[in-house]
């Protein structure tokens, strides 16, 4: 792994928000990035670079990057970015195990079942786990996203060690202007996540796949948040600690606080943007998640009925539900 802050040289397989987002910022900070895209979004990115919109400015930035449509086998690269959906992971281990010259693979997944897939397809020595607390949509070569500037994003070891690479990769990020936490459970931070995300993602879908909609609604909300416990209490079964320790909040405080701040919340163009475009977007990526849970429900023998009751709304065909 190179030291050096400036001049990494890096690979971010894919490019939709997320790649898109972090190829241009890396590349704008001054390192050798280089995007691997498929189809239609190649074309874009050859012709009109990657273009941002910034939903808070409106700001728009184009950024000029070197672009690929296969994943180069013979090549090295300080580390890879590999920002996909859980449901693409299969396809880009494939294609990623092909290069065996690249020493570190920086996964942003969402991931309920853990990183053996990653291990058996690399090595354990090649994976690093990590979040985006970004999101958004992309419109034609537009990529229109929102950032949660005071998180920045979260990286860890399987180890739980603040390896010399981790510090290496958090250097990148940071002379991009991007925030970065280190985890020392970072598979239990993704696991609790989902565990987060998913109920409260089946509970939009309920109210019609909008976030305003589903602001109108403290019933959903409220079984949206005894969802999230149930899934909490799957993980705890299995033997995961809650990570961050700042969720350990969550099955403590009562609906009569958390439901008002949830329907602020709710309520604004950051949770449209950031959220509910994603959730409508990636509604399989949502069902594959919450399928993930139910293994590990079905495991550790714990029942999870309201989150069973919100998953049948994450079927696009079904109405949506009339609880308000």
């Amino acid at each position: 792994m190179a030291e050096a802050v400036k001049g990494m040289k890096i690979l971010v397989f894919g490019a939709g928000v997320l790649g898109s987002l972090y190829a241009a910022r890396l590349q704008d900070a001054g390192h050798n990035v280089t995007v691997v895209a498929r189809g239609k979004r190649y074309e874009d990115v050859k012709k009109h670079g990657i273009i941002l919109e910034y939903f808070d400015s409106k700001e728009q930035t184009s950024t000029a990057v070197k672009v690929l449509d296969s994943m180069p086998v013979g090549e090295y690269y300080d580390f890879c970015l590999v920002p996909v959906q859980k449901i693409q992971l299969e396809s880009a281990l494939e294609a990623l195990a092909a290069n065996r010259k690249i020493p570190t693979f920086l996964f942003m997944v969402n991931n309920a079942e853990g990183p053996q897939a990653m291990i058996d397809a690399l090595g354990r020595d090649r994976v690093v786990l990590g979040f985006a607390n970004a999101g958004g949509e992309r419109d034609g070569p537009l990529v229109r996203l929102m950032m949660v500037k005071r998180k920045g994003i979260t990286v860890g070891e399987l180890d739980g060690e603040i390896s010399q690479r981790l510090e290496a990769i958090a250097d990148a990020f940071r002379a991009a202007g991007i925030k970065v936490e280190f985890s020392r459970n970072i598979d239990a931070w993704l696991r609790y996540h989902v565990a987060l995300v998913g109920p409260l993602a089946s509970a939009m879908y309920m109210a019609g796949s909008s976030n305003y909609e589903l602001a109108r609604k403290p019933g959903i909300i409220r079984k949206g948040l005894r969802a999230v416990r149930e899934a909490f209490q799957v993980l705890r079964a299995n033997g995961f600690p809650v990570e961050p320790p700042a969720l350990k909040v969550m099955p403590l405080v009562p609906d009569f606080i958390f439901v008002p701040l949830i329907r602020r919340l709710l309520n604004t163009e950051l949770l449209d943007i950031g959220g509910a475009r994603h959730a409508r977007n990636a509604r399989s990526e949502m069902i594959r998640l919450n399928e993930e849970l139910f293994a590990l429900a079905e495991k550790a023998g714990v029942d999870t009925p309201t989150l069973r009751e919100l998953h049948r709304y994450s079927d696009p065909e079904a109405a949506p539900g009339t609880e308000v």
